[in-house]
């Protein structure tokens, strides 16, 4: 996950840290991009997850909100954004654990629905899935809370 393209202009690549296969390149001159890197860095895998489904949330609110303005373009890119979140989700899944398949076949169902109800500007569908994403999040954070408990 790099820092967006917003928050990367005049920079250098001050340091190139690996998290999993994840560069993050900190901007020279913002320290509230090397902030956001800096507490990426810091998160447990859980946490990651969570602000994962808090973004996929975001960009399907807002493609709700966009859909019902009629700007059609901009919700489309808010779905694709979330898909996106959604397709990282997936592909973050380690497959020996049993749930493993069942998550990656809940995330493939999600991915479709948001397609569909672009296509067809669905608001009430997109809703549906927004509260997919909602329960998922609330579900992971709750099991992260947990894991942190037996840690400490």
């Amino acid at each position: 996950m790099s820092i967006g393209p917003e928050d990367t202009k005049d920079t250098k690549d001050v340091t190139a840290e690996k998290r999993e296969g994840i560069k993050l390149t900190l901007p020279a001159n913002n320290p509230y991009a090397q902030y956001k890197a800096r507490s990426l860095e810091t998160m447990t895998n859980g946490e990651i997850i969570v602000r994962l489904f808090e973004e996929a949330s975001k960009q399907i609110s807002t493609a709700i909100f966009l859909t019902s303005q009629g700007e059609d373009v901009k919700a489309f890119n808010c779905i694709s954004k979330a898909q996106k979140v959604i397709s990282t989700l997936s592909l973050s899944l380690d497959m020996s654990y049993g749930i493993s398949l069942s998550l990656s076949d809940l995330y493939e169902f999600i991915h479709g629905e948001l397609g569909k109800a672009i296509g067809t500007k669905d608001t009430a569908t997109m809703k549906s899935m927004l509260g997919m994403v909602d329960e998922l999040k609330v579900t992971f954070r709750q099991a992260e809370r947990i894991a942190r408990a037996g840690r400490f």
